[in-house]
């Protein structure tokens, strides 16, 4: 195997994270960013202080892939310890609006049974990838790849708020269709990650197959807790 094209890699990853970073203030600005000129009912603080969190979670992996790109490795190491309140904060704040979401729930073939349980799912995901991450902080390859994947694993809420933009003209079908648009959107990134590997290194490295399951077994776990009614039974 041919090695790995750190500074291109880098510069690739830059890329990446803007790109998600992108994702995310575009699929929230309707209902969060710039809310009021879309929506008349104020968002409630607890939804407030979640959005920021990940929104600042986002910025910064930008900020470290910049880091990373223009060799402030120092820069790189300070900064990266300002992800630890940052990780808890999304934690946090997005286990306590998921099960306010989920007991508002009153019935178990509620499509929103879907978002809940994909949700704590990911959570869990985005937690051990970002743990993986830093445990192979030392293997910059492999960090690089875990700490996209980890942000890949929370981006779909995200992906699912484009179906309520109304150029999708969806309607009532928004709610139906949105858990949909996040497992595509997120499906997409995976694929074009292992795409970059099969032509940049002629095979997928360890770490993108860890993060595609990071991805692929929250979203099948969710699912089945959810269809199940499982997931519905122990909440209520």
């Amino acid at each position: 195997m041919p090695p790995t094209p750190a500074p291109r890699e880098n510069q690739v990853f830059f890329w990446a994270h803007s790109l998600l970073l992108c994702v995310v203030l575009i699929g929230f600005g309707r209902s969060f960013f710039l809310r009021p000129l879309f929506l008349q009912s104020p968002l409630p603080s607890l939804l407030m202080l979640h959005g920021a969190a990940l929104t600042l979670w986002f910025a910064l992996t930008v900020q470290q892939a910049w880091a990373a790109r223009t060799r402030r490795t120092s820069w790189h190491a300070r900064a990266a310890w300002l992800a630890v309140p940052v990780l808890i904060g999304v934690v946090v704040s997005g286990f306590w609006v998921n099960t306010a979401l989920a007991l508002q729930i009153t019935s178990d073939q509620d499509p929103e049974n879907m978002f809940v349980w994909a949700n704590y799912m990911s959570l869990l995901s985005y937690v051990v990838l970002v743990a993986l991450a830093v445990a192979k902080r030392r293997q910059l390859a492999a960090h690089r790849r875990l700490m996209l994947f980890a942000s890949i694993a929370i981006i779909g809420p995200a992906f699912a708020r484009f179906a309520f933009w109304p150029v999708f003209g969806l309607g009532k079908l928004s709610l139906v269709l949105a858990p949909a648009f996040a497992v595509a959107g997120m499906l997409a990134l995976v694929v074009i990650a292992l795409g970059y590997d099969i032509v940049t290194l002629r095979r997928p490295q360890p770490a993108t197959w860890g993060g595609l399951l990071g991805i692929l077994l929250p979203l099948v776990a969710g699912t089945a807790v959810a269809l199940s009614g499982a997931g519905f039974a122990l909440l209520h």
